[in-house]
């Protein structure tokens, strides 16, 4: 699937309290009808953030489609104008709101104790109101795909058992066609080379994950691999709107 990363910041003149009876009882709602979304996730930045936290990310909103196709037939659809004027009007697409944007393919990296998710809780099981804690973090590469570097020189992090999913994304390199004129992301707003997610039960456990020497490590290497390089712990909401039904199996 492809995924396409909204990094966004509080928009100036508006109180968090304002912004979010809007994104959560009227934005999200745009989303879960718009065209061809297989899935999408909403992250808020929690209060206490690690020494690695930069950028002043708020929020993080992620939505996948199937393909390449699927995503740019999307935004050119009425649903997707729709969804983007809705952003437009209340909150603005410009830098001041839009840090960037990553349009990412995602490799799930193995980890021991994998997440686990109930249809019937709709949320993750480790918490009660099924949330997640996610660090994610974004940078630039100057183009380079780091992927096939970051999954061998650092594909072994989900061995600790804190680690509950290790993501890492590279971006297709292309900004989403929009119209005759507009572009996901604008021509003034980033166009991010890479994402990191990693996941965990509680905000305890992912910053004492964060805070030792195997992720500083990681956070080092990353840093002299790239620039502009952003991120933070969020808590995390995930929703799944289509599933395709598969062909049965007997095994």
């Amino acid at each position: 699937m492809i995924g396409l990363n909204w990094v966004m910041l509080l928009p100036e003149g508006l109180s968090e309290e304002k912004f979010e009876a809007w994104y959560l009882g009227v934005h999200t709602r745009y989303l879960e009808s718009t065209l061809g979304v297989k899935r999408y996730t909403i992250n808020h930045a929690v209060s206490r953030q690690p020494a690695q936290a930069a950028g002043g990310i708020y929020r993080v909103a992620q939505e996948y489609w199937l393909d390449w196709d699927a995503l740019v037939e999307c935004w050119n659809s009425a649903s997707g104008h729709i969804l983007l004027g809705d952003g437009l009007v209340n909150m603005g697409l410009d830098t001041g709101t839009i840090r960037g944007v990553a349009v990412t393919v995602d490799t799930q990296l193995d980890v021991a104790q994998p997440a686990v998710f109930s249809t019937i809780r709709g949320g993750y099981r480790g918490r009660d109101d099924g949330t997640i804690t996610k660090f994610m973090a974004f940078g630039l590469a100057g183009g380079a795909d780091l992927g096939d570097w970051y999954r061998s020189t650092f594909g072994d992090l989900g061995q600790d058992p804190r680690v509950r999913e290790h993501v890492f994304g590279t971006s297709v390199g292309r900004r989403v066609p929009v119209g005759y004129l507009g572009s996901i992301p604008a021509g003034d707003q980033e166009l991010y080379d890479w994402l990191l997610e990693l996941w965990f039960d509680s905000n305890d456990a992912a910053l004492g994950f964060l805070g030792e020497d195997a992720f500083r490590n990681v956070w080092s290497e990353l840093g002299e691999r790239s620039s502009e390089v952003i991120g933070g712990l969020f808590r995390g909401q995930e929703r799944v709107l289509i599933s395709d039904p598969l062909p049965h199996r007997d095994d």
